[in-house]
């Protein structure tokens, strides 16, 4: 195990050590005493020195211990390590591209999904203001998180982490899926997990932005105005690829499905008409980046020509969350090369956790 760190004095004086030692994101932290760590081990059969992945930049071992001393120090409860360690084996994924989210001067953000049993079991939100305050589990899991990212990971702002501004949920993003209120199969479900297995799953988002459509009743008026508020050229995904999470509303969802649309079948009318005409773009942003980063997607130098929101309708990622009222949100991603790990909650043979709060170890 690794040594104790002692530091005398008052309450304030270890949360200034911590600070001073760039160990917080900024606010006050939860000391990770041995008591405390400790319980949080108890919600896992791992061993305490194992490795659940290397996060990049650093590349360095999250080991159980440590994971859960920041989860300790974000303000989770004991038993929310196993989903925090679940997301941290989606960071080591080798196809999640930590490392560009790392140190990139872009403001994107981790955001952290949780599907299945697991969700209600613990109290995570996927209902009214899932993106917002007030919830522990989305609050503290989501900045776990990202504590791990910094504190493992190496991901510290302004020398590894070199966001020009950076977004709110940097210090921590997680939100559950409102699977009782969604019309379609959850977003794991979709990958191929049934759905009392629990997973956690990561999506890059560079930044939330408010969809109103509080007027329309079938699926082609919600999804006009979504391709509207989403086909402009200052996207994310329009410059660089890749594709943006939709957050539908339960309000959007069940009217989009009441008018038979799937999923896949929102996918394909937004791939086709959320584009922006060629002459929309500045010279040197189409030349520079658009014919550049997306060449694929640049059939036509034809002024009327458009670039499509996403790479393939495939790369539009789709979730159900909030509660009542008519807003969604669109969440552009990181751009290309940004796949999304869904990680089931196991023990250490690989069985499905059924219940985090039956089992200890």
């Amino acid at each position: 195990m690794p040594e104790l760190l002692t530091v005398s004095g008052e309450l304030a004086d270890l949360q200034d050590h911590y600070e001073e030692q760039g160990w917080t994101d900024g606010l006050p932290i939860v000391p990770p005493t041995e008591r405390a760590v400790a319980a949080a081990l108890e919600y896992t059969d791992l061993d305490p020195g194992e490795s659940v992945g290397k996060i990049p930049a650093t590349r360095a071992d999250a080991t159980v211990h440590n994971v859960a001393v920041n989860a300790v120090m974000a303000g989770c409860r004991p038993e929310y390590l196993p989903v925090v360690l679940a997301a941290v084996r989606g960071l080591a994924h080798p196809d999640f591209n930590t490392y560009g989210i790392q140190a990139t001067t872009n403001p994107v953000a981790v955001m952290v999904l949780v599907n299945g049993p697991i969700a209600d079991e613990l109290g995570f939100n996927g209902k009214g203001n899932c993106l917002g305050q007030g919830f522990r589990a989305n609050a503290t899991v989501g900045r776990a998180v990202r504590l791990c990212m910094m504190n493992i990971g190496g991901g510290a702002p302004q020398t590894m982490d070199k966001a020009t501004q950076g977004q709110p949920g940097k210090y921590g993003m997680c939100i559950a899926e409102n699977e009782a209120e969604s019309p379609w199969e959850p977003f794991h479900v979709e990958r191929g997990y049934d759905r009392e297995t629990s997973t956690v799953s990561l999506i890059s988002v560079t930044g939330t932005q408010n969809v109103l459509d509080l007027a329309s009743r079938g699926a082609k008026g919600i999804l006009r105005t979504f391709c509207s508020a989403a086909a402009t050229v200052g996207h994310q995904n329009v410059q660089l690829g890749g594709g943006p999470l939709i957050v539908f509303c339960p309000e959007h969802a069940q009217i989009l499905a009441a008018d038979g649309f799937t999923k896949d079948d929102v996918r394909e009318f937004l791939y086709e008409h959320a584009r922006v005409r060629v002459a929309d773009f500045p010279p040197e942003t189409l030349n520079g980046m658009v014919r550049h980063r997306r060449p694929k997607r640049y059939t036509s130098d034809h002024p009327d020509s458009g670039i499509p929101l996403a790479d393939s309708p495939a790369e539009i990622q789709i979730v159900v969350a909030g509660g009542a009222g008519p807003h969604s949100v669109i969440s552009p991603s990181f751009g290309e090369a940004t796949m999304v790990p869904v990680t089931p909650i196991t023990l250490a043979d690989g069985t499905p956790v059924k219940s985090v709060l039956e089992y200890r170890h």
